[in-house]
C-alpha cells in the first residue's frame, strides 16, 4: 500500500508541474498500441487501485436454433459485468484474446450486470451448418475491459428436399492434368465444384473467409467453384504430378437449400522411378537484367533432374551465409512441407532455368536435391562459383535476389495456391 501511496503522489506532483508548463495533456498508451488522451485543465487527481481475481464472463450453451441460443452465463466475483458478441468462428480464431475484447467493444454498447440461466440470445440470423463463437469480456467496477472467454458452436442443417447428391467419376488423372465427371441426382437444383491439392481448401478458407465474409466452406466453394446444373466434365490443368487432389462439390436442392457439401479424392501420376534421384547444376549467362525497371547483373542457373527424380529443391546462397550453416541448410532442403502447405509451392517437377541477382566478384553456392518415386532422397549437388568482376558501377547487396520461375493464372474451379517457399538462408544464432 505505501508504494501504491507513493506512486499516486509522483503523479499528482507530476501533474501539477504539467499544468505549470506548456504541456496541457494527459497521454496515456496502452501495450496493445491504443491511446487515450485527457486535458489536463480536467483532470483533478490520479489514483491507483488493485483488482483481485480473474474478470471473465463464462458461458455455457445448451440449445442452438438459426434464429435463437440458448446459453447460461455466469460472472466470476470481480466481474461486475461484461459484453458480448457472437461472430463465425472462422472470423475470430486467429484474434488474440486482447485483440478481441477491442473488437466486442466496438461491437457492442451493451454491458449486462447480471448473470443469465437458460436465456435466449435472439435478434441474430445464423446460417446453417456453420461453426459460430460467443465470446464475451469482462469489466470490472472501474468499466476496464479485462478477461475474455470463448465457447463454439455448429448451428443445424436445414432440411432438403429429398438427398441432392452429385456423384464425381474419375476419368483420368495424368502428370499435369486430371480430369473429373460430375452427375447430379434429380434432387439437385444446381451445383458447384472446385478442386486444390489435398488440405489446402481448408487452409483457404481459414485465410480468405474472414476477407471475404464467408461463413461456411459451402460459400466459399460456390464463389470460387465452377457453377453447374445438368452433368459436366472438366479437366483441371497446370497441376502436380504424384500430388493428392480434392475436389470440394456443393449442391441445392430444388428450393435452394444448400446440402452437406461432398469432397472426392485423387492422385495424379508420379514421375520418376525407383533409382538414385539426381539434380544436375548448370551455370548459365551472366549479365545485365531488368529486376523491376532496374537493370542488375544475374547469374542463370538450370536445375536438371534425372529420369529417377519425382521432384526437386534448390537455393542459391552467397557463401558467408552458406558456409557457418551449411549442414542446417541441406537438411532443410531434403524435407517435405508441413501438411498446409501445398506441394506445388514447395517442390520442383522439371528442368527448369531462372536467373538470381548477385553482384559482381562475389562468391555464392547452388544446391539440389531429388527424390525418387518411394520418397528417398538422393545426393545433394553443390556448385560454388565466384561471379566475374566487373568495371561497371552496381548498387551494393547483401542479398539474393530470385526471379520467380513461373506463375500459375488462377482459374475458376481451382484454389488459390498458399505461396509458401522453404528458407532463403538461416540467421545467426
Amino acid at each position: 500500500m505505501k508504494k501504491i501511496l507513493l506512486a499516486i503522489s509522483a503523479v499528482i506532483v507530476a501533474l501539477s508541474s504539467f499544468a505549470q508548463s506548456d504541456v496541457n495533456r494527459l497521454i496515456i498508451n496502452d501495450k496493445n498500441g491504443g491511446w487515450k488522451a485527457f486535458s489536463l485543465e480536467k483532470v483533478d487527481y490520479a489514483e491507483f487501485a488493485n483488482v483481485d481475481g480473474d474478470v471473465r464472463a463464462d458461458v455455457v450453451v445448451s440449445d442452438v436454433a438459426l434464429d435463437k441460443v440458448v446459453l447460461s452465463i455466469t460472472r466470476t466475483e470481480a466481474c461486475q459485468g461484461f459484453k458480448l458478441s457472437c461472430v463465425p468462428t472462422v472470423q475470430i480464431s486467429n484474434y488474440s484474446d486482447d485483440y478481441l475484447a477491442q473488437y466486442i467493444d466496438k461491437d457492442t454498447d451493451d454491458i449486462y450486470y447480471q448473470d443469465f440461466s437458460g436465456a435466449e440470445l435472439t435478434g441474430i440470423e445464423l446460417q446453417p451448418n456453420t461453426k459460430y463463437t460467443i465470446a464475451t469480456v469482462g469489466v470490472d467496477e472501474y468499466n476496464v475491459l479485462c478477461d475474455v472467454a470463448r465457447v463454439d458452436f455448429t448451428t443445424p442443417s436445414l432440411p432438403t428436399q429429398g438427398s441432392p447428391e452429385v456423384t464425381a467419376e474419375l476419368v483420368s488423372a495424368n502428370k499435369y492434368d486430371f480430369t473429373v465427371k460430375f452427375t447430379p441426382n434429380a434432387d439437385v437444383s444446381t451445383y458447384a465444384v472446385v478442386a486444390g491439392e489435398k488440405g489446402t481448401l481448408e487452409a483457404q478458407y481459414e485465410m480468405f473467409a474472414p476477407m471475404f465474409g464467408f461463413a461456411n466452406i459451402g460459400e466459399m466453394v460456390e464463389a470460387w467453384g465452377i457453377p453447374q446444373s445438368g452433368e459436366y466434365t472438366n479437366t483441371w490443368k497446370n497441376q502436380s504430378p504424384g500430388t493428392e487432389y480434392e475436389v470440394y462439390i456443393q449442391a441445392r436442392d430444388s428450393e435452394g437449400v444448400m446440402a452437406p457439401h461432398q469432397i472426392f479424392y485423387l492422385t495424379t501420376e508420379s514421375l520418376g522411378g525407383e533409382g538414385i534421384a539426381e539434380v544436375t547444376i548448370t551455370l548459365g549467362e551472366y549479365k545485365m537484367m531488368d529486376w523491376g525497371g532496374e537493370m542488375l547483373p544475374s547469374q542463370f542457373v538450370t536445375y536438371t533432374p534425372n529420369d529417377q527424380s519425382s521432384r526437386d529443391r534448390f537455393g542459391v546462397y552467397l557463401a558467408s551465409e552458406y558456409d557457418p550453416y551449411a549442414d542446417e541448410i541441406k537438411a532443410e532442403l531434403c524435407s517435405d512441407p508441413d501438411s498446409d502447405v501445398p506441394v506445388s509451392g514447395w517442390y520442383q517437377f522439371e528442368t527448369i532455368t531462372t536467373d538470381y541477382q548477385i553482384n559482381p566478384n562475389t562468391e555464392f553456392v547452388v544446391i539440389a536435391a531429388a527424390k525418387n518415386i518411394n520418397g528417398e532422397w538422393g545426393p545433394i549437388a553443390e556448385v560454388r562459383h565466384t561471379t566475374p568482376a566487373t568495371t561497371s558501377h552496381m548498387p551494393a547487396s547483401t542479398k539474393i535476389g530470385q526471379r520467380n520461375a513461373s506463375k500459375k493464372a488462377f482459374q475458376l474451379g481451382t484454389v488459390p495456391a498458399i505461396n509458401k517457399t522453404g528458407k532463403v538462408s538461416l540467421k545467426a544464432k
